[in-house]
């Protein structure tokens, strides 16, 4: 009977040892803007495959994944309305999701600041691209500058111009 206890104490150790191998932990991922803006964080988590790498088209207003997938799984990504969003006016429209090229099924939840979207993918897969209809401010600081610089020209050409006339 002694030794079924240290038996039974011994499973429990392995077994205890063994579950953090299965649980999913949130990772993140710093997505840095093209134009020289802010960086980006995106939380994650992903079962059955690696993130490889992610970065924001801005004119195709989408985010691109390259995972390494050695099964079938699923990717939850947490999605900053500053990153990117899909909106039909001021209303929330659906997000366009491709997964290597082939439009597919989601999952999503909302907030004010993000939204969320669970996409389930099968073993090989190496791209998963979500489609919106604006990704990062369409304008950086130095676009607004030059815009400022342009219009302020205008004014003071058209003045001397008019003085004259």
């Amino acid at each position: 009977m002694h030794w079924k206890s240290y038996l039974i104490l011994s499973l429990a150790v392995i077994s205890l040892a063994g579950a953090p191998s299965f649980a999913q932990s949130t990772n993140s991922y710093t997505i840095k803007n093209p134009q020289g803006g802010q960086p980006y964080t995106v939380n994650y988590t992903i079962t059955g495959a690696t993130i490889n790498n992610m970065l924001i088209n801005t004119h195709e207003t989408s985010l691109v994944i390259s995972i390494n997938s050695t099964s079938d799984g699923t990717l939850t990504i947490d999605l900053p309305r500053t990153l990117i969003d899909a909106k039909n006016g001021v209303s929330d429209d659906q997000f366009i999701v491709l997964v290597d090229d082939t439009y597919t099924n989601f999952h999503e939840t909302k907030t004010s600041t993000d939204r969320t979207l669970s996409i389930a993918f099968t073993g090989g897969t190496e791209r998963i691209e979500i489609i919106g209809t604006q990704a990062l401010p369409e304008f950086g600081l130095m676009s607004c500058i030059v815009l400022a610089t342009s219009l302020l020209s205008v004014i003071v050409i058209s003045t001397r111009v008019r003085l004259r006339l």
